[in-house]
């Protein structure tokens, strides 16, 4: 027997007391076409629209929330609870909103609506994704259906921005003290909260009163929590799971080899980083970053954690293709072990140098990536203690922020702007979660967003990267590729370049 087929067998064993244990015996039956189990290895906390950032929940949340606009698969803002809008002037945004539109609790979609979420999302005491929308000078409710947006000054990514991920339209008043919304929904998505339980399932119903011409075909469909990747390829032979996305290269590639499923690979606009933390020894100094930089074998994480099955890049990913520079045009992209040491040395390190490294629970490709680096780094003179967290305590300290260097993959931004501004601008302006208050990278990244013109905003975020790649704040390892298998029966389904679960919105099963 291959090597591959006693790795099938094996972790197919290893799957079938942990199905046992996360599955009712009435999920195998379900009916055709009627509800789909999407397993992950894990579920987010609480499924707040504009407070909760983790992709877990944000890829799942077009299927329950919905905004004024839509990024489509071309990366390009489409009309969503707006029918319409114009552009008065570069400061003056009127969105003419869709009828008959309904919130899942029944309530007709108005004006005041829109205006309550996205004076909500741009409050930065509620919502880490306020920063984009700051360039907001006020909204006023025309009338029932019309809504109109003032600018403090031309925004290039006003639109795409307000289909963001931290935004979804609520009903007027609906989010109370904060609390209302973290473990029940009430958007105008195609699907409905009917269960919500962060440690085992989210289960969604079809909203029969759903406004678009398309109606989802799905009854319902469960997110259910298996911590294990390889009981949900166990999942998938026996049925009990019809559709996966795979973190795990080597998982994937399992499912894969399964005659009775199908298995998509489609390239994103994630990429898995180690984040380092400009406050904190020894990250607070130049030169360790440049070390740390060098001393990672970035071709060797991606062929060993990610299996190949992904990109190497410089600092965006690849699939942002019309803004990412080559990595071998960028400064600090080739290992250099003598280098490295040499710069420790420089930053006044003559001995070994300690180091901490968070990693999240529930990411098993991040948690592959860190022996690698963990290797690298040793063999540069830099000792690791790697600290295990969850996601709430990540979401915590990474919001005050106070993040140690730390493990991440990022996803969901379909623009520079919205990669580079928030993160990684200093405050007020942007939340600078990495602590780097680099000067000259906030007056670029404000040149960056002025900027209307396409062609003129590209050298400005050539230059961005190639500062982030001579100081490496941030250490971009490579860019995986969206990884999913599902029972043949699953029709429909398309990818979407940010990972967002829009291709289950009108998917069917036969």
């Amino acid at each position: 027997m291959s090597d591959l087929g006693r790795l099938k067998r094996r972790e197919f064993l290893k799957g079938a007391a942990a199905l046992a244990a996360a599955f009712p015996r009435t999920a195998a039956a379900q009916p055709k076409g009627g509800t789909l189990t999407y397993a992950s290895t894990a579920l987010p906390p609480n499924i707040e629209p504009h407070m909760q950032g983790l992709d877990i929940w944000q890829q799942r949340k077009p299927l329950i929330y919905e905004n004024l606009i839509w990024v489509d698969e071309s990366l390009e803002p489409r009309p969503e609870l707006a029918e319409k809008w114009e552009q008065r002037s570069p400061t003056e945004y009127v969105f003419h909103l869709r009828r008959g539109v309904r919130f899942h609790g029944g309530k007709e979609m108005d004006a005041e609506d829109v205006k309550y979420t996205y004076d909500r999302v741009r409050d930065p005491k509620v919502s880490p994704g306020a920063n984009d929308l700051l360039v907001i000078r006020q909204i006023d409710v025309v009338d029932a259906h019309t809504v109109r947006f003032l600018l403090h000054a031309p925004a290039a990514t006003f639109l795409i921005n307000l289909g963001g991920k931290y935004n979804g339209v609520i009903p007027k008043g609906s989010a109370g003290d904060g609390k209302e919304l973290l473990t029940r929904a009430n958007g105008t998505g195609p699907f409905s909260v009917e269960e919500f339980d962060p440690s085992r399932r989210l289960l969604l119903k079809r909203n029969a009163a759903y406004w678009g011409p398309t109606k989802p075909a799905l009854e319902g469909i469960v997110f259910q929590a298996i911590p294990d990747e390889s009981s949900i390829v166990a999942g998938l032979r026996t049925g009990q799971v019809t559709m996966a996305q795979f973190s795990s290269a080597l998982s994937f590639q399992v499912a894969r080899g399964v005659a009775t499923l199908n298995a998509v690979q489609a390239p994103s606009t994630r990429w898995v980083v180690l984040d380092l933390a400009g406050d904190m020894e020894p990250t607070s100094k130049l030169e360790v970053r440049q070390a740390i930089a060098l001393a990672i074998d970035r071709q060797a994480i991606l062929q060993l954690a990610g299996s190949g099955l992904g990109q190497r890049l410089g600092v965006l990913p690849p699939g942002m293709k019309a803004w990412a520079l080559p990595w071998q045009e960028l400064s600090n992209q080739r290992r250099d072990v003598a280098r490295a040491r040499a710069l420790l040395q420089r930053a006044g390190y003559t001995g070994r140098v300690a180091m901490k490294i968070r990693n999240i629970v529930g990411f098993p490709a991040l948690a592959a990536t860190l022996p690698v680096i963990v290797d690298n780094l040793r063999e540069a003179g830099i000792d690791v203690q790697v600290e295990t967290v969850d996601g709430g305590v990540w979401i915590k300290d990474w919001i005050v922020p106070q993040s140690p260097p730390t493990m991440n993959e990022w996803g969901g931004f379909v623009d520079p702007d919205q990669a580079f501004h928030r993160h990684f601008h200093s405050a007020p302006g942007g939340k600078d979660f990495r602590r780097w208050n680099n000067k000259k990278a906030d007056e670029l990244l404000d040149t960056g967003r002025a900027t209307l013109d396409r062609a003129r905003r590209k050298p400005i975020y050539d230059q961005v990267q190639r500062l982030m790649a001579e100081d490496p704040i941030t250490i971009p390892l490579y860019s995986p590729d969206l990884l999913y298998a599902m029972q043949k029966s699953v029709k429909g389904f398309q990818p979407h370049p940010t990972g967002f679960l829009y291709g289950l919105r009108f998917a069917a099963m036969n």
